[in-house]
């Protein structure tokens, strides 16, 4: 199906059409609605020289007409068309005297399934109704129901009409004209359908109203012959579409219109030729003719679950008087047509002889009293009247009546190769067969059914199979016991690894294994008892597939896998636990990309961080400047004094180098040096300050100083716990108030024993080297101090 982003284009509904009557209420447009405005295309909405039925001018202002489907109703015309941008639709035409239902019209925009064809705009032009739909280049289901189509198609064709069906009868719509040329497929890999034409749909304002019938009697329910609409009508028009296709047939082939009505009148569609039982109960629960009792929307959706709903039986006519035993509306004496029969109607025949009523189970134990075979007795005393279940009851009667016949149980045939495909089966919940499946092998393993089987003609080898199948059982729930105690494998993987064939009575004593439902393990088992060549090489087949399909080796499938060799149960083992490896791997991959979208979060935020801290160099540098402004003043000042009390009056009379009393060095040169110094230590800070960054701010060698001009009123102890680093890590007091109490002393009697001794200047001088060299050093240690904090930051942002 082709669905368009439809835009409103110049002209849109608002624009008065020309000969065109929208009435309100009536009349309805998408908001996305499609195709070209007025002035955009040709009037007539034809090609020229094309004799196609033309468009109502408001239509063929925005489409031009591409074909005339042949798909036509009594009731309306269909035509292809396409807008300005080449996509494609579907208007439908109504023919003059045929009118939509507007409250129908009105409830179409509260459809919210896929499996109804949503209908763009409604409106009525020129005198007629017109739709328009999406455009399914697939067709109709009528293309695909030309042979009966797999178990499988029919029932994913009946779970999407069924959906379909709910959503319109949700909405107070019933269909009542659905059959396959209204079913349009929009999808054939897989099939996908959708129901469409909703040009005789009636709102139901109550659980049954009247109107005029159908004109489509194959697919029409009894009571829609009186008028009725209910929505047990399209239920009804379900079960015959199902029927065909499972079938191939169509309904009422060849019939005239008087024998169809005829039938419908007086007499059931029954679905006894639809091969497949699990469609054919569908077919049976729909096709029920009375709408009260018959399936709808609940019914339908436990048997897509797998359910067997009750089916309301039509009633029987009562046999005529007369020898037999009756079933089914007649008498049998003939114990193999008698046999056929049951195997043909086995449900049925379950519940109507062995289900609780006690007089069909008298006429027939009376029955068997008179046939001349003493073996009556024991089969009467003996399964017919135990407390096993009525499937098991009528299986006996089947086979002492005619054990010539193919083996059957619930009307299934069970020869060795029918019980090879079993696991298959259960192990897809999909497949039509998959409850039947399940319920067979359950009752062929509690019940001990298969030398029962054995015992009609051609089936002797069951019987061998039965042992082969249980002693493989038992070797089985022993290598899973084992395997689930051993601590290399999983929680997951043992939960795959249930016992095979336990229950309540038979269960050994120890942890509660894992339940084997379905009975996938139970039902390998047996296929590998009927088949154990083929069996035991899907399995490893199977076995190489998992590991193959592993990217990288899981320890525990290895391990398990390695000690298979060619042994079946272990190879079992190996495909049955490999899907949890793929959940490990799986799991393991989601840690990996989650840690790895953790670190990558880390990494982004110490990034950002780093960021932060470079952004902060400019300041830190004009900081680092500004706070050493103190040290140039300092050694100004020293050497200034020092110049004026020991600085020579002739510096071509005196030297710098001689030792007599009142010779020194001048101030210009002090002043010199003092700058050099200042500058050597003025460049240590800045870069220090150029390495850290926003890191240096706080922990600068005078961020004393910036903290006491800035604290506002914090006291000077805080400064100098500022000034040490450590106090900042530690917490404890800093010492930069000590520093300074030991600095300034210091300095004041370097002075005045520069005064006190001949050699002043040249102490001076020996201070102005040391001095920067030091606070050189010192700045060394304080960015390695600082390198080795960042690291450790580092490491523990991105752990």
């Amino acid at each position: 199906m082709q669905v368009a982003d439809f835009e409103p284009q110049g002209g849109g509904e608002d624009a008065p059409p020309r000969e065109t009557r929208r009435d309100p209420g009536v009349t309805r447009r998408e908001a996305h609605v499609p195709g070209p405005r007025p002035g955009e295309t040709r009037r007539d909405g034809t090609a020229a020289g094309d004799p196609l039925m033309r468009l109502p001018a408001v239509l063929a202002e925005r489409f031009e007409t591409v074909a005339e489907l042949p798909v036509q109703g009594a009731e309306s015309d269909l035509l292809l068309v396409r807008d300005a941008r080449g996509v494609q639709y579907v208007v439908k035409v109504f023919r003059r005297g045929f009118n939509a239902d507007r409250d129908v019209w009105a409830k179409l925009p509260a459809l919210d399934s896929p499996h109804v064809v949503r209908v763009l705009e409604t409106g009525h032009a020129e005198g007629r109704d017109y739709e328009i739909t999406e455009y399914a280049p697939a067709g109709n289901l009528r293309a695909l129901a030309d042979g009966p189509l797999p178990p499988g198609t029919v029932a994913a064709v009946a779970a999407q009409l069924a959906d379909g069906l709910a959503a319109l009868h949700r909405a107070g719509i019933v269909h009542r004209d659905l059959k396959p040329e209204n079913v349009l497929v929009t999808g054939t890999d897989p099939v996908r359908v959708a129901i469409t034409d909703f040009g005789l749909s009636r709102v139901i304002e109550q659980s049954v109203v009247f109107a005029s019938a159908s004109r489509t009697l194959a697919y029409a329910a009894p009571e829609s012959l009186s008028g009725q609409v209910s929505p047990a009508r399209d239920w009804w028009s379900l079960g015959m579409i199902l029927r065909e296709l499972a079938t191939g047939r169509p309904p009422f082939a060849g019939l005239s219109e008087t024998a169809v009505i005829d039938h419908l009148a007086t007499r059931p569609v029954t679905a006894d030729d639809v091969a497949e039982p699990r469609l054919r109960l569908l077919c049976r629960g729909l096709l029920t003719r009375d709408p009260r009792r018959r399936w709808g929307a609940e019914q339908v959706a436990q048997w897509l679950d797998g359910a067997s709903p009750p089916v309301a039986e039509p009633a029987r006519p009562v046999p005529e008087p007369g020898p037999g035993v009756p079933f089914a509306g007649r008498r049998f004496t003939d114990r193999g047509e008698f046999a056929r029969a049951l195997v043909e109607r086995w449900d049925e025949a379950a519940r109507y002889f062995f289900g609780g009523g006690q007089e069909a189970f008298r006429v027939l134990r009376e029955w068997l009293s008179g046939l001349p075979d003493d073996s009556r007795i024991e089969l009467v005393d003996g399964p017919l009247s135990s407390r096993q279940p009525p499937d098991v009851k009528l299986l006996h009667l089947v086979r002492w009546l005619d054990p010539s016949l193919p083996p059957h149980y619930l009307g299934r045939r069970v020869t060795a190769d029918d019980l090879a495909g079993l696991a298959v089966l259960a192990g897809d919940a999909t497949h039509p067969d998959h409850r039947t499946a399940c319920l067979l092998g359950r009752n062929l393993w509690e019940h001990r059914l298969l030398p029962v089987l054995a015992g009609f003609e051609g089936a002797h080898d069951l019987a061998r199979v039965d042992e082969q199948w249980r002693a493989h059982v038992s070797a089985w729930n022993d290598l899973a016991r084992w395997l689930r105690t051993q601590n290399a494998l999983p929680a997951g993987a043992k939960a795959r690894l249930p016992d095979a064939g336990t229950t309540s009575d038979t269960r050994v004593a120890g942890p509660p294994a894992p339940a084997d439902d379905p009975p996938v393990v139970l039902l390998t088992l047996l296929a590998l008892a009927v088949q154990p060549g083929q069996t035991r090489q899907m399995l490893s087949d199977a076995a190489a597939r998992a590991r193959a399909g592993l990217h990288e080796p899981v320890p525990w499938l290895e391990w398990l896998a390695d000690g298979a060799g060619d042994d079946p149960l272990r190879l079992l083992a190996v495909a049955r636990t490999s899907p949890e490896a793929v959940l490990e791997l799986e799991a393991r991959s989601r840690d990996v990309r989650a840690a790895e979208q953790r670190a990558q979060a880390l990494r982004e935020r110490w990034a950002e961080r780093e960021r932060r801290r470079l952004a902060g160099r400019n300041s830190a540098v004009a900081r680092a400047v500004g706070w050493s402004l103190p040290l140039l003043a300092f050694w100004l000042l020293g050497s200034w004094i020092v110049g004026a009390l020991f600085g020579g009056e002739d510096p071509d009379v005196q030297s710098v180098y001689t030792f007599l009393p009142g010779s020194g060095v001048p101030f210009g040169a002090l002043a010199v040096l003092s700058v050099l110094a200042w500058g050597m230590q003025c460049g240590s800070e800045v870069l220090l300050a150029r390495a850290q960054g926003r890191d240096y701010l706080p922990y600068g060698p005078w961020s004393w100083l910036s903290r006491v001009l800035g604290a506002s009123g914090r006291g000077l102890s805080k400064a100098s716990q500022t000034v040490s680093g450590a106090a900042r890590r530690t917490g404890g007091r800093g010492c930069g108030l000590l520093l300074l109490a030991g600095t300034v002393p210091l300095l004041l009697i370097l002075l005045l024993l520069a005064a006190l001794t001949p050699v002043a200047s040249l102490l001076w001088l020996l201070l102005l080297v040391a001095g920067p060299a030091a606070h050189a050093v010192a700045a060394g240690v304080r960015l390695h101090r600082w390198r080795q904090r960042h690291a450790e930051d580092e490491r523990r942002a991105l752990a």
